[in-house]
């Protein structure tokens, strides 16, 4: 006899199940422990050095690393981040020295001993310190400490580097009010000159900002501009320039502008998969993900192209075996794919001339189930030990039916038509039987065209009466104007799917400037209203540069296949959603029957609280395979049909081999429903030995006890 739910019960996964085949049941959900999550832990006390480390690196660390470097638990972690922090600033990361790191230490030392002789804080940590080891050495320090009308100061000079966003050249005047304590940063326009000058005293006349000003200007013109405005040559006339404030800010942000932090923005989730020996080798990366339909089934595809790629030789050979992983996790941080695998390189010396200077991209592409996901992607060169991530939002939506939908534009290089025999094959950037050449920079030489493919669902093809069209315009976001529009003429219907249709056209660029672009695609009605509208960035390079890069992508099978319907499986199993679990692993039994698959079924359907169907999969697969799991998958099923004596018989088994937590657990619960408290008592207690922290495995403690007691 087996138990069906009602449709409501299937918001509440593994509703009817006890409390203990519940964690049982968990655990064989999460499929590995990693995939529940990892359990919160108190944080470790950060040790004085990386304290020490912290308050150093204070000036140019970013927002993000900050926050990353806060939420570390361990120092183990921390001290892994700090190789990355200083990996990630090495001008010269091929040798063996980190000419910044050196640098940079030189600058605190310095600010500790020459800054901090008056103060009771560390040189480094005052104002001076602050702009010191930030900006390193002024061009021009003077310092004005034994002027009678003038409080102890210093005006600095720097140049500043444009790219960032500071000044050509700009000043600082750090000064010590009323000439007691630290030295601090002075604001032309919060202090003004009044503040830098002492009042004569006893002569009845108030210090204003014009006797102020003059009187720094008896002492030296060059400050007393400063002290109007940090701007050189500018000329406020008497009032304090608000320039000044820019300037400090964009010193004081420049950690933002200067410093990749990108690393640190996926930290958390690849730090764990990632050894010693690679933890300061990051490489920078870019990176495209796109969502498509084939055959009605959204598609992940995506493009990683790491900044820089590193080989072996071995003979005639050039090589590189890298892995990759992927992972995608759901709103409350629970994995619902999970994927490692190798991917060998293996090159000619021929064709590593041919690509030397080209950029290699890893393409793919994976069935995904409608949801919000976080992706996670890590690619680790196992020959030379680098690594390379990056993580982003992933939303793929439902196609509710009749609804008008465009995907963003996809934007390539080129395109072709794929082999013959490979049409029936699904492959990453390829759509009705035409591979298209994408780069996830999305930079276009000049004088270059380009290529732009969206897919339109739920809109009447091109032969229809009111058929929709659809245009491209060329926006410049330097010049906040549209520099192009185009009608895209080619829409043909997908051959996988009659609901879509495939628009792609090209966009010659000889007359587009050099600059930042947006590439709009509209879908319009006959009349010339525009229906839907989606963009895509893009830049107009100013030198005509090799940008198309060089991929390497798997072919897949067709879908619906054994392949992808399984992943589909599993995703929605981890989601909870074991309807649609069980008929994606259904449908791929049918395609060709797989151990892996079948065991699947069994637990979707033991979620689905369909015990005796449940059983019927999980004990066909143990009596081919012997699986372990397939064992816990029955225990499960005979506990849920409330078989406590078979599911006993099952579980000596499973603990005759190996001592699992949730195991003992579930066979304690067994011999309680039987009425046997004896039994089950040094099962829990064993149990509690293994894993104390178990409040309800300690509530039946007490109730094997209370009964035992009662006999």
């Amino acid at each position: 006899m087996c138990y069906r739910r009602s449709s409501e019960d299937e918001t509440n996964p593994l509703r009817h199940t006890s409390r203990f085949s519940l964690v049982l049941a968990l655990l064989l959900a999460a499929g590995a422990a990693r995939a529940a999550g990892p359990q919160a832990a108190a944080a470790e006390k950060i040790s004085p050095p990386l304290a020490t480390w912290l308050e150093d690196v204070a000036p140019i660390m970013t927002k993000a690393e900050r926050a990353v470097f806060s939420s570390l638990k361990t120092n183990a972690d921390r001290t892994k981040f700090v190789r990355f922090f200083w990996r990630s600033r090495d001008p010269l990361p091929d040798t063996e020295e980190n000419e910044f790191q050196k640098e940079y230490e030189a600058r605190v030392r310095y600010a500790d001993e020459t800054f901090g002789r008056t103060s009771p804080k560390r040189g480094s940590q005052t104002d001076r310190g602050f702009f010191y080891v930030l900006l390193g050495k002024p061009r021009e320090r003077t310092s004005y400490e034994t002027q009678s009308q003038l409080w102890p100061l210093e005006l600095w000079f720097y140049q500043g580097d444009e790219e960032y966003g500071l000044p050509g050249y700009f000043y600082l005047i750090f000064y010590r009010p009323e000439g007691i304590g630290d030295f601090r940063l002075y604001s032309p326009t919060v202090d003004g000159p009044e503040k830098l000058t002492i009042p004569a005293l006893g002569n009845g006349v108030a210090l204003t900002r014009r006797s102020a000003l003059a009187a720094i200007k008896a002492i030296n013109g060059e400050l007393a501009r400063a002290s109007q405005s940090y701007m050189p040559g500018e000329s406020p006339g008497g009032m304090s320039s608000l320039s000044s404030d820019s300037i400090i800010a964009a010193v004081r942000n420049l950690p933002e502008k200067k410093y990749s932090d990108s690393y640190a923005r996926s930290y958390m989730a690849f730090k764990d998969y990632i050894e010693t020996d690679y933890s300061d080798r990051y490489i920078a990366s870019a990176f495209d993900l796109r969502v498509f339909r084939e055959a009605g089934q959204p598609f992940l595809h995506w493009s990683i192209e790491p900044d820089k790629m590193n080989f072996s030789a071995q003979g005639e050979a050039i090589y590189a075996s890298y892995e990759l992983v992927l992972r995608l996790e759901d709103g409350r941080g629970r994995t619902v794919f999970e994927r490692t695998e190798e991917i060998p390189l293996r090159l000619d010396a021929a064709q590593y001339k041919a690509h030397e200077r080209q950029r290699f991209a890893f393409q793919d592409l994976l069935a995904v189930a409608p949801g919000d996901y976080r992706g996670l992607f890590l690619l680790k060169n196992k020959t030379t030990r680098d690594f390379t991530s990056f993580e982003a939002r992933v939303e793929v939506p439902a196609a509710p039916a009749g609804e008008a939908a465009l995907t963003t534009p996809l934007l390539y290089y080129a395109r072709g038509a794929v082999p013959e025999g490979q049409k029936r094959n699904l492959k990453a950037f390829v759509f009705g039987g035409r591979q298209y050449v994408v780069g996830a920079r999305r930079e276009f030489p000049p004088a270059s065209s380009l290529g732009i493919f969206v897919q339109a669902r739920g809109v009447a093809g091109p032969a229809a009466g009111a058929a929709p069209s659809f245009i491209v315009e060329i926006f410049s976001l330097d010049r906040n104007e549209t520099a192009a529009s185009v009608p895209l003429a080619e829409a043909v219907p997908d051959p996988g799917d009659a609901a879509v249709l495939l628009v792609s056209g090209e966009v010659p660029l000889k007359d587009v400037k050099p600059g930042y672009y947006r590439a709009d695609v509209s879908m319009t009605a006959p009349d010339g209203r525009k229906l839907l509208t989606k963009g895509e960035n893009f830049i107009v390079l100013a030198q005509p540069l090799n940008v198309v890069p060089w991929p390497y992508a798997r072919l897949h099978g067709p879908f619906p296949g054994l392949e992808h319907l399984r992943v589909l499986g599993s995703q929605y199993f981890l989601k909870g959603e074991y309807a649609r679990a069980r008929d994606a692993l259904q449908r791929a039994l049918e395609v060709r029957d797989d151990a892996d698959t079948r065991l699947l079924l069994a637990k979707a359907l033991y979620g689905l609280g369909l015990y005796g169907e449940s059983l019927t999969q999980a004990a066909a697969v143990h009596e081919r395979t012997r699986d372990r799991e397939a064992a816990k998958v029955m225990a499960l099923d005979q506990a849920g049909l409330k078989d406590w004596s078979a599911a006993l018989a099952t579980l000596e088994t499973l603990m005759a081999e190996a001592t699992e937590v949730p195991v003992l657990n579930l066979a304690a619960e067994c011999h309680m429903a039987l009425g046997r408290p004896d039994k089950a008592l040094p099962l829990i207690q064993r149990s509690l030995t293994l894993l104390p922290d178990q409040p309800a495995v300690r509530a039946l403690e007490d109730e094997a006890r209370k009964r035992i007691g009662q006999r």
